[in-house]
């Protein structure tokens, strides 16, 4: 919500918000931005005095300034909806979807079309390094969007993307997630067939057809161009396979409207990554990674990744249980084997995990300085950490340094 009250700001709208919690890095860009932050879920004057209102999907029933919204008949949209209305409706969209690597792929592509000069609006679920910022809004008919298939808000269960109507749409890969929002994975596949449904045939959808769970998608029913993406081999500054498969998508995306692979190959040779996405930290005593991987796939992209660019170095993986599906325990049955490349782990949760008592060779803490405390009386046995969550690190992290 961070960066669409960031594009709201720059279409000309006064923007103030509330929320009962916010976090970095967004709550920095709204603090940067001078946009006024209420921390409360009650009726606020700047509620009162509003035109209209933005429901994230957070929010639900009960909450004051729900019901102060509906009782009092104020004009209101979902996030994804407003957007569409007021910002996609111009333009030639990019819609970025998957369970893993939206946020790269989406910074991927945007980089593409800056160093090619088509300077792209765009809208991130994370901060993009080198502009230090999740959204841009420009004069190109260009539009990068990330599309996350949770759903849009308490009155409209449908997923995010489905608003987003895109020309070209990049669906990287497939897995069972969410699982407070669906039962199974064929909920989610019949979202993103609703979304193929709508969108025209002249439109491109970009898949590696290796992905089974994508092809069954495609099979549903496909009205517009498809086109298959492998993945490259190497590009110079790109770290772990999945990335190089991310790259992959975004150079497949960037040829629909003309941009040679050669072309985009050299734009991402200075591609600098995004925020919290193995995000490089210097410390006195060991390199430091922040990730936002909270999927066992992408815990084990990640520290695979590292395996791979420093295989003599000893890794040390630290994981806080925090998503949904990882505290119902949802992905119990590969939780173990995502860490396999890992020297020594440390999983961090703030509430008892039973499922978790279950798994040999796994230790469960509730202190995060005792955590810290091991990891620095263990420097010999420590080269790189890296911190995986989809929260906030920026505590461990001021205490690992």
């Amino acid at each position: 919500m961070a960066g669409l009250a960031g594009l709201a700001l720059e279409k000309g709208f006064k923007v103030t918000g509330q929320d009962k919690a916010y976090y970095p890095p967004m709550s920095d860009q709204l603090e940067l931005l001078g946009i006024k932050q209420n921390n409360t879920e009650e009726i606020t004057n700047d509620l009162k005095k509003c035109d209209v209102v933005i429901i994230g999907n957070s929010q639900s029933r009960g909450i004051d300034s729900v019901e102060y919204t509906l009782n009092n008949n104020l004009k209101y949209f979902s996030g994804p909806e407003w957007i569409k209305k007021y910002i996609l409706y111009d333009k030639f969209v990019f819609v970025i979807s998957g369970t893993h690597g939206k946020t790269t792929t989406t910074s991927m592509l945007i980089k593409i079309l800056q160093e090619n000069k088509l300077d792209p609006s765009y809208l991130l679920g994370g901060i993009n390094l080198e502009e230090n910022i999740s959204y841009k809004y420009t004069n190109s008919k260009y539009f990068v969007i990330e599309g996350d298939e949770y759903d849009t808000s308490f009155f409209d269960k449908r997923s995010k993307f489905i608003h987003y109507k895109p020309n070209t749409l990049i669906i990287n890969n497939l897995e069972y997630d969410h699982s407070d929002i669906f039962e199974n994975i064929s909920q989610i596949q019949k979202q993103f067939h609703f979304l193929i449904r709508s969108m025209p045939g002249n439109a491109n959808i970009i898949y590696d057809d290796n992905e089974e769970n994508v092809k069954k998608i495609i099979l549903m029913g496909c009205w517009s161009k498809k086109n298959i993406y492998r993945k490259v081999s190497k590009i110079k500054n790109i770290i772990g396979e999945h990335n190089l498969k991310n790259c992959s998508a975004a150079i497949a995306a960037a040829e629909t409207i003309g941009v040679s692979r050669e072309n985009s190959f050299k734009a991402l040779e200075k591609f600098s990554g995004v925020k919290r996405r193995l995000e490089k930290i210097e410390s006195n005593n060991f390199i430091i990674y922040d990730d936002f991987a909270h999927h066992p796939t992408a815990i084990s992209a990640s520290i695979k990744a590292l395996k791979e660019e420093y295989p003599e170095k000893k890794i040390t993986a630290f994981f806080e249980i925090r998503s949904n599906s990882m505290i119902r325990g949802t992905h119990k049955d590969n939780f173990l084997n995502s860490f396999k490349n890992a020297d020594n782990i440390f999983i961090y949760c703030k509430q008892d995990i039973r499922w978790l008592k279950n798994i040999p060779n796994i230790n469960l803490y509730t202190d995060i300085d005792l955590i810290v405390n091991k990891i620095k009386n263990s420097t010999e046995n420590v080269d790189i950490v890296i911190l995986m969550s989809n929260g906030d690190n920026t505590e461990i992290i001021n205490k690992l340094k």
